[in-house]
């Protein structure tokens, strides 16, 4: 029995949805979900799908609003799809892909899972305090009900989708990221670093985001000068794309920290990145469950994230497998960072419990099967026969 599954996401662009998705989708067992997905604007990692084994569909070229007349044609062309590929269920990765995918369901009556990637259920007094994007939320209300199953990825977001009525208990499904944990080759550390001029005896803090106001990118440029004053030779290497790379690179050249933050821009190779890294930091305001953080724990490096943001206090306690620290509050980033700077074994304990941590709870292969199990259940309830 083989269920057909077509994933609606908006791009194949940088983000936790879109690494979330491209993990899934070489996770499942072909035997029993044949993995379809459709996309408007290509993206950094299109071509990983494209040698994916995906039936890939274009549905759009470039991004689209969701109040635009594109949204009748998308909607339209993602119901014939479902209907000349005798798809099965419809699993939909952001908002604006949710509101074409639940639409197109609409027209042909196939099942709708709804996969919260992002802030739509996220109170507006959170988003506006946290820097957040507003406008395309204010639709969610209207497409409440609609999902058979809303899979979200923190308790938080379990919540708030049963208190704020958007659907029924019975249908939240609490189900967090997963990634491959099989083992690369060993990478040289020396040759990283060779590569991104970086000396050997240098202590990196590597942080992988979109470069987003809601990243709180500007913390580590408010703290850069202090911690580097504490713990001799630290450099801080930023990766990534986004809105704000130029905004914070100028700003960087203007407080004189060249020397010391280093934007290098999007790199797809982000565990050749960890492989020279001595320590994670992602200091976001806004954040579900973040693909780059397992990366970096899978890797070994001690990670230093937000606390009280996404679920990042359900797997990780400070001073054992990570440390949690307040985001709206630069004191605790300056003692934790300086503190692993300055030992390291304690970096190397860290990093071990937070590796087994990985191994244990987030493995890709066991999200793969939640969702295979998912699938069977959804059509089984629709007495839909697959192929």
């Amino acid at each position: 029995m083989q269920v057909k599954v077509l994933h609606v996401i908006k791009t194949l662009g940088l983000g936790g949805a879109e690494s979330n998705l491209l993990n899934l989708a070489c996770a499942f067992d072909t035997s029993k979900v044949e993995t379809h997905v459709a996309y408007s604007g290509g993206g950094e990692i299109e071509a990983q799908f494209q040698t994916a084994d995906v039936l890939l569909y274009k549905y759009a070229e470039g991004e689209h609003r969701v109040k635009s007349l594109a949204t009748m044609a998308i909607v339209y062309r993602l119901a014939k799809y479902i209907q000349r590929n005798g798809i099965n269920i419809v699993h939909t990765h952001n908002f604006n892909a949710h509101v074409w995918g639940s639409l197109a369901t609409c027209l042909t009556g196939v099942a709708l899972v709804e996969h919260v990637h992002d802030q739509r259920y996220t109170p507006r007094e959170e988003l506006l305090r946290c820097h957040g994007a507003l406008e395309q939320f204010k639709f969610a209300k209207y497409f409440r009900h609609l999902s058979d199953r809303v899979v979200v990825l923190t308790r938080k977001t379990a919540d708030a989708v049963v208190r704020r009525r958007i659907t029924t208990p019975e249908r939240v499904v609490e189900l967090r990221n997963g990634i491959p944990l099989i083992d690369g080759p060993v990478l040289d550390r020396h040759a990283i670093r060779q590569e991104l001029d970086i000396p050997d005896e240098a202590l990196v803090i590597l942080t992988c985001a979109r470069i987003e106001p809601a990243k709180n990118i500007q913390l580590i440029l408010s703290i850069a000068s202090e911690v580097r004053r504490e713990a001799s030779g630290v450099v801080f290497l930023v990766a990534g794309s986004g809105t704000h790379l130029e905004t914070y690179r100028r700003e960087c050249e203007h407080l004189g920290l060249t020397s010391v933050v280093r934007f290098i821009g999007y790199r797809s190779d982000i565990t050749t990145l960890m492989a020279g890294a001595d320590i994670f930091l992602l200091p976001s305001f806004l954040e579900l469950h973040s693909v780059a953080v397992l990366e970096a724990l899978r890797m070994g490096l001690p990670v230093v994230i937000s606390t009280n943001v996404g679920c990042n206090d359900e797997y990780i306690k400070t001073g054992w497998n990570g440390y949690l620290c307040d985001p709206f509050n630069q004191r605790p980033w300056i003692d934790t960072l300086v503190q692993l700077a300055n030992d390291a074994e304690l970096r190397k304990w860290v990093g071990m419990n937070g590796r087994r941590t990985c191994y244990r709870e987030f493995d890709i292969r066991a999200t793969a099967a939640a969702f295979e199990e998912l699938y069977m259940e959804l059509c089984l309830a629709r007495g839909g026969s697959k192929t």
